[in-house]
């Protein structure tokens, strides 16, 4: 099966509560009871959102996190990949006993990771409503 890590379904979420308040900056403790995530945790993930450029941070009066470009230009790949870095962004986990793994789930994995390349953020947000 192929499927995100749970670091980058909390970012896809954070990511969404934040665009959904507009172009304004907001703090990471908003966004955290927004999303009802963990604030330490919620706060190394937009530590690394920062270092790929997806966030801009500012610490201090008026500080906080605000996306660095409109939704539609931020792809769930691109979230992907800022968070699981190494590990080659989604995970592909193939059965041991699947014949020939290099068939089906290759090309499976290959069909999946081209949609998230193109599915941005904007995407994300047309399934939400307003909290």
């Amino acid at each position: 099966m192929t499927t995100f890590s749970l670091t980058t379904g909390y970012a896809i979420e954070a990511l969404a509560c934040l665009a959904r308040h507009g172009v304004d900056s907001m703090l990471v403790r908003e966004i955290a009871e927004c999303t009802e995530m963990p604030l330490p945790y919620l706060s190394k993930i937009f530590q690394r959102l920062g270092e790929a450029g997806i966030v801009e941070t500012k610490r201090g009066y008026k500080g906080g996190v605000k996306l660095t470009r409109p939704p539609a230009e931020i792809f769930l790949l691109q979230i992907d990949a800022a968070l699981e870095g190494g590990r080659g962004g989604v995970h592909a986990d193939v059965p041991e006993e699947t014949p020939r793994p290099n068939t089906f789930w290759e090309a499976f994995h290959h069909s999946y990771r081209a949609r998230l390349a193109v599915m941005s953020l904007d995407e994300v947000l047309a399934y939400k409503t307003q909290p």
